[in-house]
């Protein structure tokens, strides 16, 4: 019998199905459907790391993630203008429909933190940097 193989070229992964991963990988998240959904949960990137308070807002195609404690300083690099981490470049495709939060974002979530803790003891950016326009 033939192990099954999700679909090539499926719609976008519901919620519920990007919550099983998240429980899975990550318990400490909890999905909260409120006006929108959104989990919340802790990340520790290092081991000598503080432990962040983080909020996931539900988009099947451009989640955005969110700092809620402890605060980020107002003017450190590689956020949007609401304040939400800029985790990958959009053009590049690296998330789509397809992705599974869990294994995508939370991730680039804990590596966008170990990065900020380096920047704010050395003053520089040691992540990937993608072009972005002036605004």
């Amino acid at each position: 019998m033939k192990k099954w193989k999700p679909p090539k070229n499926p719609k976008a992964l519901n919620i519920g199905f990007q919550d099983f991963h998240m429980q899975r990988s990550f318990p400490t998240f909890q999905l909260i459907k409120d006006d929108y959904i959104y989990w919340i949960g802790e990340l520790q990137p290092t081991p000598t790391s503080e432990n962040y308070k983080i909020k996931v807002v539900y988009h099947p195609y451009r989640p955005k993630v969110f700092v809620l404690e402890p605060e980020i300083l107002s003017f450190a690099p590689h956020r949007y203008g609401d304040q939400s981490l800029c985790l990958y470049y959009p053009n590049d495709k690296s998330f789509d429909g397809e992705s599974i939060i869990a294994h995508t974002l939370i991730p680039w979530t804990s590596e966008w933190l170990y990065f900020y803790e380096a920047w704010l003891e050395e003053g520089v950016w040691w992540g990937k940097e993608a072009p972005h326009s002036p605004s």
